[in-house]
């Protein structure tokens, strides 16, 4: 039965509404569990639904939504559907792009990302960088066509989006990366600020072991009778930062999505803000073949 609670959007740059919250779907490679998943994620109140080419979920993520428009409770214009696609100079974007809404069994993308402002090499080190100015431009052109609404970047840092933004004709309006509260990256917060980018943070949750056992965040949650995890994911929709956790059960969508309902005293805000201590739990520098690369830094 379609909810009539939904999450608060947030208004963008280009003029599209992005939800503030939204399901991650990496790692989510089952196949049988991917309609009831989505199915449970809508019922609850989800519209923001996030997946990536190299997730290898595409194809299960548009069966599971054909699967659920064809009963007739929901249909695509209810989704807000992001992708992402690498910059490997052996493709061409409009031929991915292809088979992204093809796997998706969609005629577009609501936001397409630039999932890393590069790509590594390969096992034998051979170089697939295509780069950034080359990328975009094509990207640019899936946008004209109407097979995306808008356009962002994932993993950028402010040397990044400063050179993104000084030659692209449709400018990014979204930048999607590693935020919590032990890593709350206020500089390139600020920076997205002035520069109009809308920000969404994956990995919202951290890591489990480090959250349950912080007694700062398990003192605020007893406060507002809510798990930990509300308290994390409340902490950055209170800033306008779009989050898309990501977890396979259903119980934990509903705990998720009501995270839209807690407002943070401020003098709570300002504790959670001490928890910053620049800890990344997705670090591309101690991946194969990542290492040699400072993509932060």
């Amino acid at each position: 039965m379609k909810t009539t609670k939904l999450a608060q959007t947030v208004l963008l740059s280009d003029g599209n509404k992005i939800p503030i919250i939204g399901l991650g779907t990496f790692l989510t490679t089952n196949k049988d569990q991917m309609t009831d998943l989505i199915r449970t994620a809508l019922n609850v109140g989800y519209r923001h639904f996030d997946t990536a080419k190299v997730y290898e979920n595409e194809v299960y993520i548009g069966e599971a939504f054909q699967q659920i428009f064809s009963e007739g409770v929901y249909k695509r214009e209810d989704i807000f559907l992001v992708s992402k696609i690498m910059s490997n100079k052996n493709e061409v974007v409009s031929d991915v792009i292809r088979q992204t809404l093809k796997d998706l069994q969609v005629e577009y993308l609501d936001l397409l990302y630039l999932h890393w402002s590069f790509t590594p090499p390969s096992d034998q080190l051979e170089w697939n960088h295509k780069p950034v100015h080359q990328v975009w431009a094509e990207l640019e052109e899936v946008q004209k066509k109407g097979q995306t609404k808008s356009l962002g970047v994932s993993n950028f840092n402010v040397q990044g989006l400063v050179d993104l933004l000084s030659y692209a004709k449709i400018k990014p309006v979204s930048l999607q990366v590693e935020l919590h509260v032990f890593l709350q990256q206020n500089r390139l917060i600020e920076f997205c600020k002035r520069a109009n980018i809308h920000v969404t943070a994956y990995s919202p949750l951290a890591r489990y072991t480090e959250v349950i056992n912080n007694q700062v965040l398990n003192n605020i949650a007893k406060k507002y009778g809510v798990p930990v995890t509300q308290i994390l994911l409340a902490f950055l929709i209170q800033q306008g930062i779009s989050v898309i956790p990501k977890t396979e059960k259903s119980f934990r969508l509903k705990e998720n999505f009501d995270a839209i309902n807690i407002t943070l005293e401020q003098n709570d805000v300002e504790e959670l803000k001490k928890l910053d201590i620049n800890h990344r739990t997705i670090q591309p520098a101690t991946f194969q073949p990542f290492q040699f690369i400072p993509i932060f830094d």
